[in-house]
């Protein structure tokens, strides 16, 4: 399943209960807690939607291209349910699983909207 935008993702992902919310115009966090989102709280991640694709990052921060063709709302699910804390990276297994491509730091720039400097 790919939603077409924030609010449908949103809408998918609440169904399964997991918590979102849009951070920026451009970044939809998924998180395992309410109210604010902290790495050390629980499970965490963000993801964008850009020219069509998902993109999802972890707190590593590592950024992922999601091909059109997986489920992205099962991809959320499943990192959901690794561990108690955030990802720094989403495991190997899951990620040849969904075939993700992990980007390179212009891409993730271009993606997410932030340089290293200020992913530090």
């Amino acid at each position: 399943m790919q939603p077409a935008s924030y609010d449908a993702m949103s809408k998918a992902l609440a169904a399964l209960g997991l918590v979102c919310y849009q951070q920026r115009p451009d970044q939809l966090v998924v998180s395992s807690q309410e109210g604010p989102v902290w790495p050390d709280r629980g499970n965490s991640f963000w993801l964008s939607h850009k020219d069509g694709v998902w993109y999802l990052s972890t707190w590593g921060p590592v950024g992922y291209q999601i091909p059109r063709e997986q489920d992205a709302v099962a991809l959320c699910s499943t990192c959901m349910s690794i561990g108690g804390s955030a990802m720094s990276r989403v495991p190997s297994d899951v990620a040849s699983k969904f075939q993700l491509r992990q980007l390179d730091d212009h891409e993730y720039e271009r993606v997410f909207g932030f340089a290293n400097d200020e992913r530090d």
